[in-house]
């Protein structure tokens, strides 16, 4: 028996909305985390790069694409 791939129909799934303004487009950017080189070990400190997703009108971050809690 073969394994089918899914078929989901991508338009009838919800659309993800900004949470202060709900428009719903959202373009890629980058959270950068600093990270102590007292916990790295290494002499300097280091940069850790995270893509998260910001809205294209008023640049909010949802909740559910935010890696870290308020």
């Amino acid at each position: 028996m073969k394994d089918e791939p899914l078929k989901i129909n991508l338009s009838e799934q919800p659309t993800i909305e900004c949470e202060l303004c709900q428009h719903q487009f959202f373009k890629k950017v980058t959270m950068i985390k600093k990270v102590s080189r007292l916990l790295t070990g290494s002499p300097e400190d280091q940069y850790a790069p995270m893509e998260v997703y910001a809205c294209d009108k008023c640049g909010h971050i949802n909740k559910e694409f935010s890696p870290f809690e308020d």
